[in-house]
């Protein structure tokens, strides 16, 4: 392996790495970022791992718990960049990503930066939030969403050059999927019986009411299995028993490995109002398992061909995701040639080598670019090798 003075120090940062669809997604592309071509060092606010965070890493803690910790963190990331003196600096969630480009305005050190956007930034960077965040992403040699709809959305809310706007779509294991997929089944599963499944936090953005709701609408048997835990369980619940299905519903909370519940499932429900690109779905779809999801902004439509790979409702419309649940229920067949569609479109387009080549080859692109600018020589060429098709 080359010496790490040949390879591109490259700085990854994020808040920690609790469970999340981005915190895992973080968690595969420092797992899997060629070695023999850069040297990472990784940067979090706080001590909560879920996921795998490789032991070969340095790593830095910045100890932001409480949101009056932010001047400190500030002043901290800067400290810690003109420290590590990184070639790139890559962050990731949108608060990160304000923090990060706040801390290196401040540097001496200045890096080539890359920040990505997982969600709808119109949501999550209101008010004053779009304010801090028009000025620092501006900064950003590249600033990357997980779907061409976040690129877009990042362009004209934050009124970002189009040039230095580029998608970065999701990593996913899909050898660790298929094969966790297989290990045994913690619950009973009685395949006469028509099973959905929904894994997600238990909040507001994913609108589990309107699934409880259009699942208490589905001819007996049918069962629900809710992986996932959050502010709103304990209403959610309360729902369920109002409905009359509490005895229908299962309540699993988070599982670290969610696939053998995919596999086993005859439906994967996904209800949200709003998303990125969900991590989730993708999984699911690996697995073989059909979905049902609202055609929410952003990302099920670019993974979901309606009526090919799975089924597409329009958000927050009860009795159009009823009736796409009970079109799965009453034909299985037709459920099964949708999932196997669903498996063969996520092993096309979300291989992990595929994606983290794109990452890697943009990495090497804007510090090449960043190097040209400082010798007086420019150039705005973003590079993806991997895309959706």
């Amino acid at each position: 392996m080359p010496s790490s003075s040949e390879r591109l120090r490259v700085l990854l940062t994020i808040s920690d790495l609790r469970g999340g669809g981005a915190e895992r997604e973080f968690s595969l592309l420092v797992k899997h970022l060629a070695r023999q071509r850069f040297a990472p060092e990784l940067c979090f606010w706080r001590s909560e791992f879920a996921w795998e965070r490789p032991p070969d890493l340095p790593v830095h803690m910045l100890e932001k718990t409480r949101p009056w910790h932010l001047p400190r963190v500030v002043r901290a990331m800067a400290q810690l960049v003109d420290e590590l003196r990184p070639d790139l600096v890559f962050s990731q969630l949108h608060y990160v990503n304000l923090v990060t480009g706040t801390a290196l305005a401040t540097t001496r050190h200045r890096p080539a930066w890359v920040c990505r956007q997982v969600n709808d930034p119109r949501r999550e960077m209101r008010g004053p939030f779009a304010i801090w965040a028009r000025h620092a992403l501006r900064r950003a040699d590249r600033a990357v969403g997980c779907c061409d709809a976040v690129s877009r959305a990042m362009t004209r809310h934050l009124r970002l050059d189009p040039g230095r706007v580029g998608t970065l779509r999701n990593m996913v294991d899909l050898v660790s999927v298929e094969e966790r997929s297989r290990e045994p089944l913690p619950v009973q599963c009685d395949p006469s019986v028509f099973t959905v499944v929904h894994a997600g936090r238990l909040h507001p953005q994913k609108n589990q009411a309107l699934l409880l709701e259009a699942f208490s609408r589905q001819p007996a048997p049918a069962e629900l299995w809710m992986l996932g835990q959050g502010p709103l369980e304990e209403k959610l619940r309360a729902q369920a028993s109002r409905l009359g299905i509490a005895e229908r519903v299962r309540w699993l909370g988070f599982r670290s490995n969610p696939y053998p519940f995919f596999r086993a499932a005859d439906c994967f429900a996904l209800s949200s109002d709003h998303e990125g690109l969900p991590n989730t779905l993708i999984e699911a779809m690996a697995c073989g398992t059909p979905a049902v999801s609202t055609r929410c902004p952003f990302g099920p439509d670019e993974l979901i061909e309606d009526g090919v790979s799975g089924l597409l409702t329009p958000v927050r419309d009860v009795d159009a995701f009823a009736a796409a649940l009970r079109e799965l229920c009453e034909n299985r067949e037709r459920a099964a040639a949708l999932g196997r569609a669903a498996r063969t479109r996520t092993l096309r387009d979300f291989d992990t080598a595929a994606v983290c080549a794109s990452y890697e080859d943009l990495f090497e692109t804007v510090v090449e670019e960043r190097r040209r600018l400082e010798d007086g020589r420019s150039t705005l060429e973003f590079p993806v090798r991997h895309k959706s098709r």
